[in-house]
């Protein structure tokens, strides 16, 4: 039926169906039950469900008991101009939201009020603690805030007293399909694969076992979403939330490295490359569907769903470390760079909208893209290689290869990493052309076996100089005389020199600046990435792994930390990191986890704005694996593994108001919120939480 109120404050009840609201000027009431909310929630050409309050003060009323209204399941447009939802209805019932929901609720205020009394539940998502309390109307109501650092994204969540609040720990957890996959052994940001909007995020199971091929690996495609419910990988193998891609032969371990590859064809969806231990990469083409990818399939060239990468020889290894390149060439397509861990070689293949198979033998010859050698009959491990964004301005995407075996200056294994500039040209490139200025500039490391260049990423844009940055790491490096903490560097873009950077410089605070691991052993650094922009404050952040660190106690349970882009060059500290000075710590989850592994930047997967980010802990659940979604936010506080995705439940027991009130609690464990008056709180015991109030 369709309702179409006047200027008078209405009240339309709609008992069920595919229901249309106009409720027109005035304070109205539109009263659903569960039929009009699963009409609300159903996605079809069809359907015209909608709720409209019109001008005024609206309110939302639910008719019923033991409903469920989640309005993170309902587009924007299908509830519009509501200020009040009221729960009350004849029972228990709940309403789920987040920023993104209050945000859209109405067109004239950022503050939504919930109603509702002993026994329903709110369960908001992205909000902070609660902030203060107000009485109006006769109403009392606990307040909860959700601040941008931006400022542009300002919302109050006004809760009535009695309900019962739930908020979940921002983000939640993918597990491993089987024991012994190794499953988040890498991990990454894959882009928008299916183009909804929200970014997905690609996990590799290297070790997985496949119909009798014993490590033919695998890697998911986990779809973006906004809840924080736990994502189980058997299910996504099942086609729900995602699709896997599955290895071709025994013993390739595909999905040991995954990446998203950007746009490689120009469909305008994402596309991702998968690599193996072996001589062999895979271009998997995005795609809308959640139907498996056989990667013997992309192998044999008769599917359209992308192209095989085969390497000059099995002792190659071309597909040990890959990434995408972001457009080198400057052809509209990405291009992507794969490595080498032994053949002292990295390949750069353009973009290409055929999904013919690509030998880098004919890469090597300049056709369709080009060679990085090394030269070197020593130092032959590029082992990490990675897109540098734009480090010189000149509107080309560059490369950073890190070979952490390096000598320089007569420091053994001190480490080099190399930037290389973008190029229109398939002309292989020496690196001893960059070490003397040609074509880009090398990074040198500062002590003898720091191994420098373990791990290299684009860092983005940390300082706001409008030059991409980059991140180096030195897993065992040992600052202030701790053996094997690590460093992690973070080099400045520069345009007006292809001069060397000497890490030390780095270390003095001239070009960047040196994070400095926590504790001896931690190898801080193992895995490092651009994390985005996380906290919303306009400058790219940084994620850094240290896979060996021991949160509370608990061995090899490891840590991540996040560290915030900004424009000095002091160093990081980050024992800093965990007080919550300049960025947040992300706490393993228990012994021998190697949380921090891998780590990336994930992308906007929740499309709140802010950049998450995905954490690898591949020895996790009997080395099962698991990997971690936190989801982007504008505070410090600890992330703990363990309580990811939580839903813990926060229920006001005394409230007070404008005046002077004596607050009785009892032996248990129990919530205080006073109000403006002169108020006595009084405990009797528990583990009780006073907030006094003005």
């Amino acid at each position: 039926e369709i309702f179409v109120a006047g200027a008078g404050n209405d009240t339309l009840i709609g008992n069920g169906g595919m229901d249309v609201f106009n409720a027109g000027v005035g304070n109205d009431d539109i009263v659903i039950n569960a039929s009009n909310i699963t009409a609300l929630e159903q996605v079809g050409v069809g359907n015209r469900a909608r709720v409209d309050g019109g001008g005024g003060i609206d309110t939302l009323k639910l008719q019923g008991a033991g409903l469920t209204l989640d309005l993170t399941k309902i587009s924007d447009r299908r509830i519009q101009d509501i200020e009040v939802i009221d729960i009350t209805g004849s029972g228990n019932n709940t309403l789920k939201l987040n920023l993104d929901d209050v945000l859209h609720a109405s067109s004239s205020t950022n503050v939504l009020k919930v109603l509702g009394n002993s026994g329903d539940e709110v369960i908001a998502i992205g909000f902070n603690d609660l902030t203060t309390e107000k009485t109006v109307n006769g109403v009392t109501y606990a307040i909860y805030a959700h601040s941008d650092a931006n400022t542009t994204a300002n919302a109050e969540l006004w809760v009535q007293k009695g309900i019962t609040l739930t908020r979940s720990q921002c983000g939640f957890t993918i597990n491993g399909e089987s024991a012994g996959d190794n499953s988040g052994y890498s991990v990454s940001n894959a882009g928008d694969v299916n183009g909804d909007g929200l970014d997905d995020l690609i996990v590799g199971a290297g070790s997985a076992n496949l119909n009798g091929k014993s490590k033919a690996g695998k890697s998911y495609i986990v779809f973006g979403k906004q809840d924080a419910d736990t994502i189980e990988l058997s299910a996504i193998a099942a086609g729900k939330g995602g699709f896997v891609i599955n290895g071709e032969s025994a013993k390739d371990y595909s999905g040991h490295s995954v990446s998203s590859a950007g746009d490689v064809n120009g469909d305008g969806l994402d596309d991702l490359i998968v690599g193996t231990r072996e001589a062999k990469s895979y271009i998997v083409f995005g795609k809308q569907d959640t139907n498996t990818i056989e990667l013997s399939i992309i192998a044999a060239g008769t599917s359209t769903g992308g192209f095989v990468i085969s390497g000059e020889s099995m002792r190659n290894h071309g597909g040990f470390s890959i990434s995408s390149a972001g457009d080198v060439n400057g052809d509209g397509l990405d291009d992507l760079i794969i490595g080498s861990d032994s053949a002292g070689k990295s390949y750069v293949v353009f973009g290409t909208q055929d999904s013919t198979a690509i030998d880098l033998s004919v890469i090597a010859a300049g056709k369709g893209g080009f060679i990085i050698n090394d030269g070197s009959q020593d130092d032959d491990h590029l082992y990490s290689v990675s897109s540098a964004g734009d480090v010189n301005g000149d509107g080309l995407d560059d490369l950073i290869v890190g070979n952490e075996d390096s000598d320089i200056h007569g420091k053994p294994d001190a480490g080099k990493s190399y930037v290389v500039f973008g190029k229109k040209d398939t002309k292989a490139i020496n690196l001893s052309d960059i070490v003397a200025g040609k074509g880009g500039f090398v990074i040198n490391g500062e002590f003898i076996e720091d191994m420098s260049g373990n791990s290299v990423s684009s860092a983005g844009d940390v300082n706001g100089d409008g030059l991409d940055d980059l991140i180096v790491a030195a897993a065992i490096a040992d600052p202030s005389g701790k053996p094997d903490a690590g460093k992690s560097y973070v080099v400045f873009g520069k345009k007006d020199n292809t001069n060397a950077i000497e890490l030390s410089t780095i270390t003095a605070g001239t070009g960047g600046f040196v994070i400095n691991g926590e504790s001896a052993r931690d190898h801080s650094g193992y895995s490092v990435s651009n994390a985005g922009d996380v906290n919303g404050d306009g400058l790219d952040d940084l994620i850094v792994g240290a896979y060996l660190a021991a949160p509370s106690g608990k061995l090899q349970a490891g840590k991540s930390y996040v560290v915030f882009g900004k424009k000095d060059n002091t160093a990081i500290n980050l024992s800093n990191i965990v007080s919550g000075i300049g960025g947040f710590v992300i706490k393993g989850e228990s012994k021998g986890d190697y949380s921090g592994w891998s780590v990336s930047s994930a992308g906007d997967v929740n499309g709140d704005g802010l950049d998450d980010l995905i954490v690898g802990a591949y020895k996790a659940k009997s080395s099962a694996g698991k990997s971690y979604v936190i989801f982007g936010k504008t505070d410090t506080d600890v992330i703990d593994l363990s309580k990811l995705g939580d839903e813990s439940k926060y229920t006001i027991d005394y409230l007070g108001d404008k005046n002077a009130n004596t607050l009785t609690g009892t032996t248990k464990n129990e919530i205080f919120v006073a109000g403006a008056g002169n108020d006595t709180l009084i405990g009797n015991g528990g583990m009780d939480v006073f907030n006094a109030g003005v």
